[in-house]
Order: structure tokens, then sequence, then C-alpha cells
């Protein structure tokens, strides 16, 4: 099991990069910074995802979906490199859209790129699940991992199974729930609780998470890195965990 950290391109240059593993970035946010720090974020990487940002729009809010995406196409072409494994694709029908119309979108994208990701939602049907591992068989899918949203927890290995027969790597959407990561051995996941305990100023201080305030900008830096650290330390466990299940 591979964890990807997000939000890494969302928290500003808070320190200095250093060798990582994998991380996790969304083209929501890629659009708001320096194209060098994107850069620099992808060269100091084993292995890069790239999330549409489609959930990252407030509800409510009006998008030109099609323009979205002719923009996000236009970055992965122009973009794309050996160390970025997958896009993922504008799975915006939960939120009322045909799924007709996302399936448009898909293709806008797969004009440009053989590695963009499906997002399956439980609206589109078992039966759709399973075409889609038969389809996209040796490539990444995706589910979520939001609690009672698409799967039940104890139905997880099932979805993995039916994609695994299909020589699919699984990858769950938002997945940080650490009681379910040690139970299911998903291909990929990503996390950005990191993040959470850096921005709230969380430190472990002994084995208890305490919380620090009025923090003077290097010791922003420091808490920040110390966050991502944590995070890694989360990636080599669940790693070395699931070792004997990659392919």
């Amino acid at each position: 099991m591979k964890v990807f950290l997000s939000s890494l391109e969302n928290s500003g240059k808070h320190f200095e990069l250093f060798p990582m593993k994998y991380n996790l970035m969304s083209y929501y946010y890629i659009k708001k910074v320096s194209k060098n720090f994107i850069k620099e974020i992808i060269d100091h990487s084993e292995l890069i995802l790239i999330d549409s940002g489609a959930h990252s729009f407030q509800k409510g809010k009006k998008v030109e979906w099609e323009e979205y995406t002719q923009e996000y196409a236009k970055w992965i072409k122009e973009n794309d490199c050996e160390k970025i494994i997958g896009y993922f694709e504008m799975d915006i029908d939960p939120a009322g859209y045909p799924y007709d119309y996302v399936l448009r979108l898909r293709s806008i994208l797969e004009e440009v790129s053989n590695k963009i990701i499906p997002v399956w939602h439980k609206n589109r049907g078992i039966d759709d699940y399973i075409k889609m591992c038969e389809k996209y068989s040796g490539k990444i899918i995706a589910i979520t991992g939001f609690k009672n949203e698409d799967i039940k927890d104890e139905q997880y290995i099932k979805f993995l199974k039916v994609a695994w027969k299909y020589g699919c790597k699984v990858h769950c959407l938002g997945m940080t729930r650490t009681k379910i990561l040690e139970k299911v051995p998903f291909d990929y996941v990503d996390s950005s609780s990191w993040r959470q305990n850096a921005v709230y100023g969380n430190v472990f201080k002994g084995k208890k998470l305490k919380r620090e305030r009025d923090l003077p900008k290097d010791k922003v830096n420091e808490i920040y890195k110390f966050a991502y650290l944590k995070g890694v330390e989360m990636q080599e466990h669940f790693e070395k965990k699931w070792r004997k299940y990659e392919k």
C-alpha cells in the first residue's frame, strides 16, 4: 500500500523540500501557486498523483466544467512525466450531473493521456464498476473512502477482489481512517491529515498530541515539517505492512 500525502502544494513553502515518497496534488490548487514550486514538488517526489480538484469547489458555485476540463487537459499534456502515475477524472455525477456528461469530460482528458483514473460512485451501479475494471484492466481505478458514502467498510475487500481480477490497482480517495487501513490492503490511498495537524499547530509531546498557539514564523516552518514527517512514518508503516500484497 502506498499512502500519498496530499495538500503539500496548498501549504505554501513552509519548509525546504527533501527527497519524498508519494505526494498527491490537486489541479485546483496547482493553478494558484507558482509553476516552480509545483516542479520542485515533482522533482523531490518518487511518485505523484494529480486530482482534478472537482470537489474543491464550494457547493452551489457555478463552474464551466468543460472549460475547466480543457484547461486541466492542457496542463496534463504540458506537464506529464514518468513520476506522475495518474490523473483523476472529473467525477461530478454525485453532485447531480448526468453520467453521460462525466464520460464526455473523461473523453477530453483521455485524448491527451492514457493515465486517466475513473472514480466509481454508487449512482453508477455495481455492473458499471465491473465493466470499468474490465475496461481499465492493468490500470488504476478509484473508489471513495468517505464513511457511509459509496461503500460500507465491510464491502471494501469485495471491491478490491473484483478490481484485482482484472489486474487493476485500486486507489481509495480520502481514506485516512487507520482502523480500515490496518485491515484492508488498498493499493493506493491519500491522506491530508498531516496538514491538519500543521494548520492547527499540533505537535506530539511524548505520545500525546498537543496544540501550540501564537507561533513565530520559524516555529510554523518547524511544525509543518514535523507534521509532514509524521505522514512519512504513516507511509512507511503501511507500505511495510502490506508489502506482501504488492503485485
